[in-house]
């Protein structure tokens, strides 16, 4: 008994680290840019090209998001096979950016 409850408090205490996500905010301004990144790439746009226009057109998130998190962004879609750009690719970097600590890649705020 005492061995499973060690086992559940640990499992539920590693599993509570995980939940811990980004802002509805941050999550919700990246899954845009993901969605912009799917269009461009669907469109032909090659992935630097992508990168710098997202670049431009989020110019006003600063140099943080134009420099790092742009790019990294684009790069998880086009890593994506062909047959994922008919997924919502949007929405799973919401859902990942919400229940995934990614506070070493994106910004808190």
């Amino acid at each position: 008994m005492r061995i499973c409850l060690t086992f559940c408090t640990i499992l539920l205490s590693s599993t509570a680290l995980y939940a811990e996500g980004m802002s509805d905010e941050v999550c919700e301004t990246t899954a845009g840019i993901v969605a912009d990144a799917q269009v461009l790439r669907i469109d032909g746009d090659t992935e630097n090209r992508a990168s710098r226009k997202l670049g431009r057109k989020h110019k006003e998130l600063g140099e943080n998001y134009v420099d790092d998190v742009i790019p990294l962004l684009t790069n998880f879609v086009y890593l994506q096979p062909e047959s994922a750009l008919e997924q919502d690719l949007a929405a799973f970097w919401k859902q990942t950016c919400l229940t995934t600590d990614l506070s070493s890649v994106l910004p808190a705020d």
